[in-house]
């Protein structure tokens, strides 16, 4: 089911843009934002000469992607998938590697920095496709969001699952010790997809981290359960394709883990398999 989520994107980020001074806007603008993973955002946004101007990091951030800022003049939005470079003072921006003439410079404007949202909109892989004369809302529709790393916590730990990979990565916060374990999850696009990292602990104290990849339209997922006994990883399971919920505890304390063929009953505390069932 695609999810509709209303966000305002006005934040107050500080940008250390040296000598570069505010230039006032003529007004604020309502933009509609349409992106591909289904959400709706409305926000205000400069007009200034004509041209519409959409919030750099903001929009940067709600697509997913880590900004920063290289020096007091160049500005960064990137994932693992997108690399997205402005330069104050400069219309020429890069965007993968390639460069894109903005048609004009950024506007910083109380310590924000804006860029034409045609250009944005076209980094982000969307379009401005509707603008009312009357009104001058904006809509832009079919923008990217390149989310490429997946967070999890519990006492202690760190669970991170990064798209290039498609494996867990778990970190001692105290530390920093590192292991990593093989999932091999693939197709990991937040456009079309939904990955969860949950956690739930057994009446014997086994912790069962929980990862469940959805397919966003079929609503079908594939679902991955490893059981840890004293920081240690005891049992894995991987089921690809699951339709219905499924119950990890049983009401006696066991755990079920579900594969692709079968159904594993453990024992709670030992994590004996004690019985095993067809799916």
């Amino acid at each position: 089911m695609r999810k509709v989520v209303a966000v305002a994107l006005v934040m107050s980020v500080l940008l250390p843009l040296g000598p570069q001074k505010s230039e006032a806007a003529s007004k604020y603008v309502d933009l509609e934002i349409q992106w591909a993973d289904g959400r709706i955002n409305h926000v205000e946004t400069l007009i200034k000469d004509g041209v519409t101007y959409g919030n750099f990091f903001s929009l940067g951030i709600k697509a997913g992607l880590v900004w920063g800022m290289e020096d007091d003049k160049t500005a960064v939005l990137k994932s693992s998938e997108k690399h997205i470079v402005v330069h104050l003072g400069s219309r020429i921006a890069e965007v993968d590697g390639q460069k894109v003439d903005m048609g004009t410079e950024p506007v910083s404007y109380i310590s924000q920095l804006y860029v034409p949202i045609r250009f944005l909109a076209s980094a982000l892989d969307g379009e401005v496709t509707h603008r009312d004369t009357k009104t001058n809302k904006i809509t832009v529709t079919g923008l990217s969001n390149y989310t490429d790393t997946f967070y999890g916590s519990d006492m202690g730990y760190t669970y991170v699952i990064r798209a290039t990979k498609g494996d867990l990565e778990i970190t001692n916060t105290s530390t920093g010790q590192k292991s990593s374990i093989p999932l091999g999850i693939k197709d990991i696009n937040v456009n079309t997809h939904d990955l969860k990292i949950n956690f739930k602990r057994s009446p014997q104290n086994l912790l069962i981290v929980i990862i469940e990849h959805t397919n966003r339209k079929t609503e079908d997922y594939d679902l991955y359960t490893l059981v840890f006994k004293n920081k240690g990883l005891i049992r894995k399971s991987i089921a690809h394709g699951v339709m219905e919920p499924h119950e990890i505890l049983n009401s006696d304390g066991s755990i079920q883990l579900i594969d692709d063929n079968k159904i594993r009953i453990i024992d709670d505390g030992s994590g004996k398999v004690l019985e095993v069932l067809p799916r």
